[in-house]
């Protein structure tokens, strides 16, 4: 068996990229929050359709900006529940319970991986009044309903924001899924965007976005252009916090990087979709063996994080798990898997009763996705599962 050295993500930067870095680096001083930082958030907020975009040092950060901001809002208040779903990335959840949040987790859906509304809005009829907010996860580049959240919004009063650090590129009803709710998303190397490490908060609302900007920089009133409604007249306004911020920021060189990634981020959406379809095209036993989320569709344009492999039973994604394995395919679970299996969220509630994302656990895992795969390395994989569930 070949060996197709299949990563989960690989570098987009070209020899000439390299050069251009090496060029700012050694002519430009200033590599700290500047300029560069304000031209990449002017170009995310144009490309997303919001007002204002914050860039940060991680997508995680940006998370944790979202709870400051969420806890001071309602520290005073008896709305102490954040609701979740049950598989997403650990730091989608970490900074609100740190924060003194409750945590509630709904079991999410087979048919995009995200929340599942039905039981969300069972849980919403009773329980609206203590929720500060549902943080909703786009998993794996998946685009969930978006309207049916927005009508939940409105119907239980209550707030949604949206991590979409694994999904920067897909679109509902032709505009970016971040624009919709204020939102997160990644610029981490291993995303669909990358400027090393970073990550960017979306909103359309004034104050959200000065409070962000105050967090991101130790809570300082400076970092807010029209700052007088926050100034104190007992200290500098040199050094004058008016929150309890943190060092968050990211750097002209992250910014820099990240422009030049995002000139050909349209070139890396039409490959990752292309790539998608022709595994899912090429394989012969897909409905029989496989559990795959919903296609796109006029209403919601899915960019593909990676490619994942659900299994209608155990023992077939074993088998196929160790064929990737074999071929130094790399691979990882469906993130989280089941949420409640791990150590630290263990005390929250009972893992079994979270079916679909026990399924997701048990019966599958990822494989990576990204514009320099192979055809033929997507061909030859196929095959290999094709002959497998052949003799099934």
């Amino acid at each position: 068996m070949k060996k197709l050295n299949w990563k989960l993500n690989d570098s987009n930067f070209t020899f000439l990229d390299k050069l251009k870095i090496s060029k700012f680096i050694l002519t430009d001083d200033f590599w700290t929050m500047g300029k560069y930082v304000q031209k990449f958030e002017k170009t995310m907020s144009d490309y997303v359709g919001v007002k204002y975009a914050v860039f940060v040092s991680s997508g995680s950060t940006a998370n944790t900006i979202l709870s400051y901001f969420l806890k001071d809002k309602f520290a005073n208040s008896d709305k102490s529940i954040m609701v979740f779903p049950s598989t997403t990335w650990t730091t989608s959840i970490s900074p609100f319970i740190r924060d003194g949040f409750n945590p509630k987790f709904i079991d999410v859906n087979l048919s995009d991986l995200c929340m599942d509304l039905d039981k969300l809005e069972d849980y919403l009829k009773k329980n609206s009044k203590n929720v500060a907010c549902v943080f909703f996860t786009s998993l794996l580049g998946y685009v969930p309903n978006i309207d049916r959240l927005k009508n939940i919004s409105k119907k239980y009063d209550v707030k949604i924001m949206m991590d979409n650090c694994e999904n920067t590129l897909g679109e509902y009803l032709d505009k970016n899924i971040s624009s919709y709710f204020t939102s997160t998303t990644s610029t981490y190397f291993g995303h669909q965007l990358q400027s090393v490490e970073g990550g960017f908060i979306f909103t359309n609302d004034e104050e959200e976005y000065e409070y962000f900007l105050m967090y991101r920089n130790h809570g300082m009133t400076r970092s807010v252009i029209n700052n007088k409604k926050y100034l104190n007249i007992q200290v500098d306004s040199k050094f004058d916090f008016f929150l309890l911020g943190n060092n968050f920021r990211n750097s002209n060189i992250h910014a820099y990087i990240g422009l030049l990634d995002f000139k050909r981020i349209d070139k890396y959406k039409k490959k990752r979709i292309e790539l998608y379809e022709l595994f899912k095209n090429s394989l012969s036993f897909k409905s029989e063996m496989l559990t795959f989320p919903s296609d796109s569709t006029k209403l919601r344009k899915n960019v593909p994080f990676s490619i994942p492999l659900i299994f209608k039973n155990v023992n077939q994604k074993n088998k196929i798990q160790n064929i990737c394995d074999n071929l130094n395919i790399e691979n990882r679970p469906i993130i989280s898997g089941n949420i409640l299996r791990q150590t630290c969220y263990s005390k929250y509630d009972d893992y079994k009763q979270f079916l679909n994302s026990e399924y997701l656990h048990t019966n599958g895992f990822y494989i990576g996705l990204h514009h320099k795969i192979k055809e033929k390395d997507i061909i030859y994989l196929t095959n290999e599962i094709n002959s497998q569930f052949q003799y099934e």
